[in-house]
């Protein structure tokens, strides 16, 4: 897994455009411009990504061929605008065959920009086609504002919460949308996190949750639905997608995993889940069947092997009535012993879990 130290070698070998951005407790973020990307979080410099990064990034060769080509897989955090299968695809019954990633999206062409002195600023212009559920040219805004955010268990009662020795960092993404012409093509933000393998996703659910596979279906050795919540091995070896409906779920989902040092890492999303609110993305196969506001990938190595949390913002354009939305996606980092990341997955998910029982598989 790539270091703080080889990112930052590589952009600079490349010429590429990126800032270090510190959070709590000595942790930190890098953040490119090339496709707006959020790397890390790094925890201590020179320590591994907790989120996936490509193996490229470790050596200058490798990293200068994947640029040449392109290189949307660079790992770490970014933003789309979905429906995917409205800008991505040109032909739903060729998914694969016909996926092309728009490259006015990403690479895009980000300007990175200070904010204020907590604030770090991404913004791309661009023009996307739609093929699928709508037809014709949309032209989009996009930024991306990041900041810190606190610890959410500053003012709970238990004291032994607030000052553990569990390491916490967390930093929000305030994403504003706008559409520059008015059509009836309708988007939405699209923030993707690149998971490491080798851990569990959990989705605070209701036990009568719907989800829809988009590619091979999903197997019970992979998912597991509970009475409280739904549990996700994520391998990076065999390839799944499933979009969960946002009648049932939350808003807050997680990521358990363990570091190569042992000590454990729990990555909490939080964002607005709205019910009422389209989501527009559509499996392949499934016309009209919208209203999944979280998705779950897992790749099935042809991709480099990772996993993917992806949660949607809030539909704008045509039936909307609006031209524009902010949204807003939260990350709560907590690093440390398992035993006392099993209480904070209590506290700010709901679900009891013994995150030791998973590694004995």
């Amino acid at each position: 897994m790539a270091t703080d130290i080889q990112i930052s070698k590589r952009f600079e070998e490349n010429g590429l455009n990126y800032t270090k951005f510190p959070l709590q407790n000595e942790a930190f973020l890098l953040i490119g411009e090339r496709g707006g990307r959020v790397f890390g979080p790094f925890i201590h410099p020179g320590e591994e990504s907790l989120y996936w990064v490509n193996r490229a990034f470790e050596h200058p060769k490798s990293f200068k061929q994947e640029l040449e080509r392109g290189f949307w897989n660079q790992g770490g955090e970014r933003v789309w605008v979905a429906p995917e299968i409205q800008y991505f695809v040109h032909d739903r019954g060729d998914f694969w065959g016909t996926n092309h990633l728009p490259p006015q999206l990403d690479p895009g062409n980000y300007e990175l920009t200070h904010g204020h002195p907590h604030e770090i600023v991404l913004h791309n212009k661009f023009s996307l086609k739609a093929y699928n559920t709508a037809a014709g040219d949309k032209s989009l805004e996009l930024e991306i504002r990041i900041q810190p955010v606190e610890n959410p268990l500053r003012f709970v009662s238990e004291e032994h919460l607030r000052h553990s020795d569990l390491v916490y960092a967390g930093y929000q993404q305030i994403i504003t949308l706008k559409e520059t012409n008015d059509t009836l093509i309708q988007s939405e933000s699209w923030n993707l996190v690149q998971l490491n393998p080798g851990g569990f996703v959990f989705i605070p659910a209701s036990p009568r949750v719907q989800y829809y596979d988009y590619f091979e279906p999903v197997d019970h050795h992979h998912q597991h639905i509970l009475s409280d919540h739904v549990r996700l091995n994520i391998t990076g070896q065999r390839r799944y997608k499933t979009g969960y409906a946002a009648a049932h779920i939350t808003g807050r989902s997680a990521y358990y995993n363990l570091r190569s040092d042992g000590q454990g890492y729990l990555l909490i999303r939080n964002f607005f889940n709205n019910p009422s609110a389209p989501y527009l993305e559509e499996p392949p196969q499934l016309h009209g069947v919208k209203g999944k506001s979280l998705h779950v990938y897992n790749d099935g190595g042809q991709f480099g092997g990772f996993g993917e949390l992806e949660v949607n913002g809030q539909a704008i354009g045509g039936a909307t009535g609006r031209s524009e939305s902010t949204d807003q996606f939260i990350m709560w980092i907590f690093v440390g012993e398992s035993n006392k990341l099993q209480e904070i997955a209590r506290h700010l998910l709901g679900i009891n879990v013994d995150f030791s029982a998973f590694y004995n598989y």
